[in-house]
């Protein structure tokens, strides 16, 4: 891959504050999903457990935006990733062959999210932000994975070559160590969710297929979930 784009991949993996998570890991699952439901096919018949799963994760984020008072770029990157997401709604089967382009905008517009979502770096223990790193690197890795399956992603800003994707594996696997260390109450659940990655780790480094799969986003986004659970547990937070 380019210089510039593992930069930027790795520039990804800053520490945020603890309410983010959860809208990171949103802006994740409403993306994967649609990559899985929008597929270019017309005559495909996609599963529309997706479909709800993205509408879950939208609305999760209208919610936290009615509530939380977010920096108004912020709140604007989030708009702007839920008008793409109704812009993908609006166009019928039939004109299926549109998904793609509308994808990658999509996928650009989370990325800009991601951007401001790195803006807000408060103080942070250790723990915190190695487990905010790994929720980073995990959601990067899988979406990347899938809009290479999917085979939008040479049209992505982004756009990972295989040594991104290795890059983005070692930091993943090196976090869940360090993380394990840091919070050893919590070794089990990581320990197990560790497992649950590399069950799905060779499925997310290997070459695109022309289709997105499924199984990603429910094992990884199992993940995620998991990993924003953690931040929320008093025995992860010595300052609760």
């Amino acid at each position: 891959m380019t210089r510039l784009a593992l930069t930027l991949v790795l520039c990804c993996l800053a520490p945020l504050s603890w309410a983010q998570p959860s809208l990171r890991t949103q802006a994740v699952l409403l993306t994967a999903n649609a990559l899985v439901y929008y597929n270019p096919d017309p005559q495909a018949q996609p599963d529309e457990r997706h479909l709800a799963r993205m509408q879950q994760a939208g609305t999760s984020m209208r919610e936290q935006l009615a509530v939380q008072p977010w920096p108004e770029p912020l709140r604007q990157a989030v708009d702007e990733l839920l008008a793409r997401q109704a812009q993908l709604a609006s166009v019928p089967r039939q004109q299926a062959p549109r998904y793609p382009q509308l994808l990658v905008g999509l996928l650009d517009a989370r990325l800009k999210l991601e951007a401001q979502l790195r803006q807000q770096v408060p103080a942070a223990e250790q723990s915190q932000q190695v487990q905010q790193r790994l929720s980073q690197a995990i959601g990067e890795l899988l979406i990347n994975a899938m809009a290479r399956h999917a085979r939008v992603l040479g049209a992505h800003s982004l756009n990972l070559d295989q040594d991104g994707f290795n890059a983005l594996d070692r930091q993943i696997e090196t976090d869940f160590t360090v993380l394990v260390d840091l919070l050893p109450a919590q070794a089990e659940v990581l320990h197990k969710q560790h497992r649950v990655y590399r069950f799905a780790r060779q499925r997310l480094l290997e070459a695109a297929s022309g289709q997105a799969d499924g199984s990603l986003e429910r094992y990884i986004g199992g993940v995620l979930l998991s990993l924003d659970n953690l931040l929320d547990d008093p025995l992860s937070n010595p300052l609760s």
